[in-house]
C-alpha cells in the first residue's frame, strides 16, 4: 500500500491542508490584531473600549452569516437537496438583503455609543461588507476555488493595515476615524477578489431566490440562527451588559488581554470554515472513518494552538507586560484577567469538533438548544458578577455556559453514533 494511504500520510495531507486553510485567516487576525494594538497603544481606555464593542458587534455579523447562509449552505451543497445553482442564488441574494438591513441598525449602534455621523456611516458600510465577505469565503469553499479565499483575506489584511497606516502617520487622521475607513476599504477589496462569479451573484437579481431560501430558512437557517444569537449571547454578555450598565471604559482591560488569546480563535475559525465543509462531503458519502479522523485532528491541532498562545501570553505578563499594554492598566488585572481567558478558549475549543460535525450533520435544532441553555447560565452568571464582583470576573461568569453547551453538544454527538453506528452515515437532523 502506497504512503499516501495511510492514515499517518493522510493525516500529515490534512495538516498541508490546515495549513493552507489558516493561511488568510492568520493574515486576517494579525492585521485585525494589529489594529486592535495600535487603538490599544494610541487611544485612551475609553475610545479603546468604543472601539472593542463595534468590533465585537461587527463580527457578530461574521457569526451571524455563518448561520443564515455559510452553515445551510454547506449542507445543502454535500446532501444536493436543491440545484447548486439555486442554492447559491437564493443564499447570496439573501445575504445582500441582509446587508442592506445591517447598515442602518450598525449606524445607530455607532451613534448610540458616541461616535460622530460620518464614522458611524463608514463603520455600518464595514459591518455589511463583513456580512458579504463571510458568505463569499464560505461559497468558495463549497463551490470551488479556495485559493479565492486566501487570496480575499490577504486583500484584507493587506489594504486594511496599509490603509490605516498611511492615515495615521501620513495624513494625520485621527485613530478612532481611520481604523473604520481602513476596515471597510479593505472589506471593500476582499469581497471584489473572491472573483467575478460570487460578485455576480451578489449584482444579478433572482427572481426565484426569495421562495428558495425560504425553504432553506424552514429547513436550516431559523434553527442555526437561533443557535448564533445564543453563543453571543454566551460569549459576549460580558461586554454587553458592562458597556450598558457600566459604560465602555470598564471593558478596556478585558478587551486588552484578551488580545493575548486571539491566535486560538484565528485557528479556531479558521479550522471550523474548512472542516464544516469537508465533513460535509464525508458525512454524504457515508466516509465515518474520515470523520473520526478529522474530529481528533481539529482537537489535536486546537489544544496545541491554545498550550503555545497560553505559555506565550504568560511569558508577557510576566517578564515584560508594558511591550504590549500601556502603563496606565493595571498589571495585576491583566493577569488575572489573561488567566480568565485562558479558562475561557479551554472551554470553547473542547466542544468545537462536536461542534462542526453537528452543523454538518444539520443539527442545528440541537445547536440552538445547547447555546439557548448556556446563554441562559452566562447572562445570569455575568450580572451576578456585576454585582458582587469587580468587572474582571464577568469573564468566569461566562464559563458556565460554555461548559453547559459543552455537555450537551457531546451528548448529542454521542446519540448520533450510537444510533448510526461507525460505518453509517449521519443524515441531516431536526428537521421540522
Amino acid at each position: 500500500m502506497g504512503l499516501a494511504a495511510t492514515p499517518r500520510a493522510s493525516d500529515a495531507a490534512r495538516l498541508q491542508r490546515y495549513v493552507l486553510a489558516a493561511a488568510g485567516p492568520v493574515a486576517v487576525a494579525g492585521a485585525n490584531f494589529l489594529l486592535s494594538f495600535a487603538m490599544l497603544r494610541l487611544e485612551r481606555p475609553e475610545a479603546f473600549g468604543i472601539f472593542t464593542v463595534l468590533f465585537a458587534a461587527a463580527a457578530f455579523t461574521i457569526a451571524l452569516s455563518s448561520a443564515l447562509f455559510a452553515a445551510p449552505l454547506h449542507a445543502l451543497h454535500a446532501s444536493a437537496e436543491q440545484d447548486r445553482a439555486a442554492v447559491s442564488a437564493s443564499v447570496t441574494s439573501a445575504a445582500v438583503a441582509a446587508g442592506l438591513l445591517a447598515w442602518p441598525a450598525y449606524v445607530l449602534l455607532a451613534l448610540a455609543v458616541g461616535v460622530g455621523a460620518w464614522t458611524a456611516m463608514i463603520y455600518g458600510l464595514f459591518a455589511t461588507l463583513t456580512i458579504l465577505r463571510s458568505v463569499g469565503r464560505a461559497w468558495r469553499y463549497a463551490a470551488g476555488g479556495a485559493w479565492r479565499v486566501t487570496l480575499s483575506d490577504m486583500t484584507y489584511a493587506g489594504v486594511t493595515l496599509a490603509t490605516f497606516g498611511a492615515a495615521v502617520s501620513r495624513f494625520g487622521v485621527a485613530p478612532a476615524d481611520a481604523v473604520y475607513a481602513s476596515l471597510a476599504l479593505g472589506s471593500a477589496l476582499a469581497v471584489a477578489s473572491l472573483g467575478r462569479g460570487y460578485v455576480w451573484l451578489l449584482l444579478t437579481p433572482h427572481r426565484a431566490s426569495a421562495g428558495g431560501y425560504r425553504a432553506i430558512w424552514r429547513a436550516h437557517a431559523r434553527w442555526s440562527l437561533q443557535a448564533v444569537a445564543a453563543i453571543e449571547a454566551v460569549a459576549n454578555a460580558h461586554i454587553y451588559l458592562l458597556t450598558f450598565l457600566a459604560g465602555p471604559a470598564t471593558i478596556a482591560p478585558i478587551a486588552a488581554s484578551a488580545l493575548l488569546v486571539r491566535p486560538i480563535n484565528v485557528i479556531q475559525n479558521a479550522l471550523i470554515d474548512y472542516e464544516r465543509a469537508q465533513l460535509a462531503r464525508s458525512l454524504s458519502v457515508n466516509a465515518m472513518h474520515e470523520v473520526d479522523r478529522s474530529m481528533r485532528l481539529v482537537r489535536a491541532v486546537l489544544l496545541l494552538v491554545w498550550s503555545v498562545t497560553v505559555a506565550l501570553g504568560a511569558t508577557i505578563l510576566l517578564v515584560q507586560p508594558t511591550l504590549v499594554f500601556p502603563a496606565a492598566y493595571d498589571p495585576a488585572t491583566l493577569r488575572l484577567a489573561a488567566a480568565l481567558w485562558a479558562a475561557v478558549s479551554l472551554a470553547i475549543i473542547l466542544q468545537v469538533p462536536g461542534n462542526v460535525l453537528l452543523q454538518a450533520a444539520g443539527a442545528f435544532r440541537t445547536l440552538a438548544g445547547a447555546a439557548l441553555r448556556a446563554a441562559m447560565v452566562s447572562v445570569v452568571g455575568v450580572l451576578l458578577a456585576i454585582a458582587f464582583a469587580t468587572p474582571v470576573w464577568t469573564i468566569a461568569a461566562i464559563v458556565p455556559g460554555w461548559l453547559v453547551s459543552s455537555w450537551i453538544v457531546a451528548r448529542a454527538v454521542a446519540a448520533l453514533r450510537r444510533e448510526r453506528g461507525p460505518a453509517s452515515p449521519l443524515p441531516p437532523v431536526d428537521r421540522p
